[in-house]
């Protein structure tokens, strides 16, 4: 792969807008069961990017938990596919049907206007 001339930033490979929302959560390793705790740094309707002092690899699958009302959680099956050494884990959702998405997409504008 060619990398872009000195200066330029590569291009775009996210599907999704992402949005800068910080909000904490929970969520499950596959396989182990073990709830951890992290903080969504930004989201988009394709994944997150959280940030967490749990240890986690490429091969890892997750269930993040995100809280979208007071007595409501979204469980959205995700992999990661991205870490780092200062704890910021790229994450991608496995597979988000209609509602899910939809409801994915009004916590993020209402966090958004909210943030506004």
């Amino acid at each position: 792969m060619s990398q872009p001339p000195s200066g330029q930033r590569p291009p775009e490979r996210r599907q999704a807008p992402r949005f800068n929302l910080s909000m904490p959560v929970t969520f499950s390793i596959a396989g182990s069961g073990r709830l951890c705790a992290g903080m969504v740094d930004n989201i988009s309707l394709g994944g997150v990017l959280l940030v967490t002092d749990e240890p986690l690899n490429h091969t890892d699958r997750i269930v993040i938990h995100i809280p979208i009302a007071m007595d409501a959680t979204m469980n959205i099956e995700a992999a990661i596919v991205r870490t780092s050494n200062v704890g910021e884990v790229g994450v991608a959702f496995m597979s988000l049907g209609d509602e899910a998405m939809q409801r994915l997409s009004e916590l993020v504008d209402q966090r958004a206007r909210k943030n506004a």
